[in-house]
């Protein structure tokens, strides 16, 4: 039986001694028993209603739009995905109370002023804040332009640091005597420097994927549209062969202590630890990448080649290998006499 909500607010009924709240989208939300009492349901009333506010405010936006860009398969690694998740989480606790129809071009630029000496993080924001803001657009949650269209990208200088012999044994030393995944950075550095493959491939590199002929890898950037196959080399059979040492060759090839693979994480935490402790200054894991595109370009006598170094890092074009080690090596010339 349901009575007339005489006495009762908007929309609010009691049906089968329990007080209902009947949304715009016509479905029946239970709020409490009626012998619970008015307080009671007054309480569950102003929750829903409050709750049912910030639906269309930027924190709840930015949710459903990392969700969908989750379900959508868009950040193909885990790093990724917890990159863009702490992005998302700060930039909801910075539009806090916001909606999206009211966040203007001067709000985006006082957001995005605390990155403005890093670029790259600059830019990630940046971009995060124009996509939130054009899926609020399809949700019916502002109108008129992007106000982020205004706000200029940051120029991002190539990054020249290379790694050297000397800190490479330095860091060699200092991981041999950690006692936690300290085999595994060396192994870790090792694999990367031959390959030149990102870490986050290097660590999902499975035993399934050693084979006859060399190492396949399937590119995590891109969404794993480069398939490429490392050939052996003497030092990559070494290097595979101390990788197998301390158990069955099953799973990743690079292993925690409790016999699981690695996350990039957890890893990093390792690296940063390892950097301090062998004194070597600004370097990070992506570094070896960078050292082994130069190691590929280069011959015995400097001479350069710049197709070797496309293959072995899996670009697609030249220009973006010559872009990739510009200023990373120095350059043979004669002279002029």
């Amino acid at each position: 039986m349901i009575r007339k909500n005489s006495g009762l607010p908007p929309r609010v009924y009691l049906k089968h001694r329990a007080y209902y709240l009947v949304t715009l989208q016509n479905k029946w939300v239970r709020l409490c028993s009626e012998k619970d009492g008015l307080p009671a349901m007054y309480r569950a009333l102003a929750g829903f209603v409050d709750a049912d506010a910030t639906k269309d405010r930027m924190p709840a936006v930015i949710g459903r739009w990392y969700d969908s860009k989750i379900e959508a398969g868009d950040w193909s690694t885990q790093k990724n995905r917890d990159d863009q998740k702490r992005i998302a989480d700060h930039m909801a606790a910075e539009f806090d109370e916001i909606k999206p129809a009211q966040v203007t071009t001067p709000l985006c630029a006082t957001y995005l002023k605390p990155f403005i000496t890093k670029a790259r993080t600059y830019n990630l924001h940046r971009t995060m804040l124009k996509q939130v803001l054009s899926f609020a657009a399809l949700e019916g949650l502002r109108q008129g332009a992007n106000p982020v269209d205004d706000i200029p990208r940051r120029k991002t200088g190539g990054r020249h640091r290379v790694v050297t012999d000397e800190e490479v044994k330095r860091l060699k030393a200092a991981a041999a005597l950690q006692r936690r995944n300290g085999q595994a950075l060396i192994q870790m550095m090792d694999l990367a420097m031959l390959t030149g493959q990102r870490i986050g491939d290097v660590i999902r590199l499975r035993w399934q994927d050693v084979t006859d002929k060399g190492l396949l890898f399937d590119q995590g950037k891109g969404q794993g549209r480069t398939k490429l196959l490392v050939k052996w080399s003497p030092a990559l059979r070494a290097a595979i062969a101390a990788c197998g040492k301390r158990g069955d060759k099953i799973g990743h090839v690079l292993k925690s202590e409790r016999g699981t693979g690695y996350t990039y994480g957890g890893l990093r935490s390792s690296w940063d630890r390892l950097c301090i402790r062998a004194e070597v200054d600004d370097l990070n894991m992506h570094d070896f990448r960078g050292r082994a595109g130069v190691d590929a370009l280069l011959d015995d006598e400097g001479e350069e080649d710049i197709k070797a170094a496309q293959r072995l890092l899996g670009h697609k074009s030249e220009g973006m290998t010559r872009h990739y080690v510009e200023g990373k090596y120095h350059r043979a010339v004669k002279p002029s006499r």
